[in-house]
């Protein structure tokens, strides 16, 4: 009887749940697309992309803020709405199609206005896209970016010319991401994206025809996304995405069978009658029935309280090992059974990761960590190698220092433990400058003269002696005549 209680009352815990549509969450979308640039030529489709997927998210049921040809202050005006109705937000989403670039590992969109002739442009006249990460980061449970903003961008070579900057990429490098956020670039990191001849890009074509797929989860859509546009590319583009997602999203769930509401009443209709016969059980049994109850109640509260958007992925793979992967080029043959797994046997669809644009975002990372000091470039040379193994030393790990590769760019970026010691510069004195070599035959010595002063003595001052007086012949004469006769 108790395992019978137990199961009536987990099935309409399921039911309940299942009757639960996406009308009770709260989706945000922020959709913006730029194609009239003032100062390059304008791009054909973005604006068409945007008013095509911000038309489609209304029918997903979200609260859709969009704009097209914007300036730098009117994308600002659209960033802060969009920052305002994320409070308490279930799920965020945001969307760009247009020019946009990557300068020294940092991304950034371009407004129609932007010039963007020198490195000080940048602060003043693009949007760095870190702006918006952090929004959704702040206020959104699950976060999700489609970045179609990877096409040749004029702006970005003009920048190159004249700017400052250590490295102008092409493309967009690879972006950091918090916990519950999937970011979905039209192509792989490093590599420009098409615009495509019709309406829309080839990847948006695709997003519009997979996004609103009925029960399909967002790993689904992506992967059928990529199908697509690897086959009308013949293979020169690749949607690639990074997913720290810890649950399958659903833009759309499947719908619930009509006679969920009629199993749902006779579920509790055979509960209640369940629990009046209660008091005719053995004591034990009652104390292990009631202990029961109040395990399926509380997780009866949890599921009738929380919005169902992220759903475990039971019954497959433990999901953080699931969501935290790139998904595979490969189609997923349970997702997807109808399509034959013909991309990962043809090898003209599969084109290689940009190798610079991998070795800069390595530069990147190794630069936080204190490892590295040299100008993040894309060349592996004897600097990088250096840095790597000063990694290894730190991570006590056994990363590549040859050559780049994706497992250490994975490894780098969720790496949180102690960064690189500072190396402490120690200014040598200058050696001495060597003697001459002494000369075997020796010069004869030549005499050295020095001509030296005649010593003189001091001779006392003339002084000029009186004479001696003389006899005074006058004064003589008078005493003897004086002198009386004898």
């Amino acid at each position: 009887m108790l395992s019978h209680f137990a199961t009536a009352v987990a099935s309409l815990i399921l039911l309940v749940s299942a009757l639960e549509t996406a009308s009770a969450e709260k989706r945000v979308a922020l959709v913006i697309g730029n194609s009239a640039y003032d100062n390059t030529a304008p791009l054909k489709n973005p604006s068409n992309d945007a008013v095509d997927i911000a038309e489609t998210l209304r029918t997903l049921r979200f609260e859709v803020i969009d704009g097209t040809d914007l300036s730098k202050r009117e994308m600002e005006k659209r960033i802060r709405a969009f920052a305002d109705k994320l409070a308490g937000a279930d799920v965020g989403l945001f969307y760009y199609a247009g020019h946009g670039l990557q300068v020294d590992g940092r991304n950034f969109l371009a407004p129609v206005d932007a010039t963007l002739r020198t490195d000080t442009d940048l602060d003043f006249e693009a949007i760095e896209l870190d702006l918006v990460l952090k929004q959704l980061e702040r206020n959104s449970r699950v976060s999700i970016v489609f970045l179609d903003a990877c096409r040749d961008n004029p702006l970005a070579r003009n920048l190159t010319v004249t700017g400052r900057s250590t490295s102008v990429g092409r493309g967009f490098a690879q972006v950091d991401k918090a916990v519950g956020m999937m970011i979905a670039f039209a192509t792989q990191p490093g590599n420009v994206a098409l615009d495509g001849e019709g309406r829309n890009s080839p990847f948006t074509e695709a997003l519009l025809q997979h996004i609103d797929s009925e029960g399909a989860s967002i790993n689904d859509v992506m992967i059928n996304v990529r199908k697509d546009v690897l086959e009308k590319t013949n293979g020169r583009q690749i949607p690639w995405e990074n997913s720290s997602l810890t649950g399958q999203f659903y833009f759309k769930r499947a719908a619930v069978a009509e006679t969920s509401a009629d199993e749902i009443a006779a579920l509790r209709a055979e509960i209640a009658q369940l629990k009046a016969d209660e008091d005719a059980l053995p004591e034990p049994e009652q104390e292990q029935l009631a202990s029961l109850k109040q395990e399926l109640e509380a997780e009866t509260a949890e599921a009738a309280s929380r919005v169902i958007t992220v759903e475990p992925a039971g019954g497959r793979e433990d999901p953080a090992v699931e969501e935290t992967k790139t998904a595979n080029l490969a189609p997923d043959a349970s997702a997807d059974t109808d399509q034959p797994a013909t991309v990962a046997e043809t090898p003209e669809f599969l084109t290689e990761i940009d190798q610079a644009a991998l070795n800069r975002d390595i530069q990147t990372k190794l630069k936080a960590l204190n490892c590295y000091s040299g100008r993040i470039d894309g060349d592996w040379g004897r600097g990088t190698r250096a840095a790597m193994e000063a990694f290894n030393s730190v991570a006590e790990s056994a990363l590549k220092t040859s050559e780049a590769d994706q497992e250490t760019l994975t490894a780098l970026a969720a790496w949180t433990g102690e960064r690189c010691p500072t190396k402490t510069i120690v200014r040598r004195k200058p050696a001495p400058a060597p003697k001459a070599a002494k000369s075997k035959t020796r010069a004869k010595a030549q005499p050295t003269y020095t001509k030296k002063k005649p010593a003189y003595s001091k001779k006392p001052a003339y002084t000029q002696k009186e004479p001696a007086p003389g006899p005074n012949v006058e004064n003589d004469t008078v005493q003897r005549l004086l002198r009386p006769a004898r």
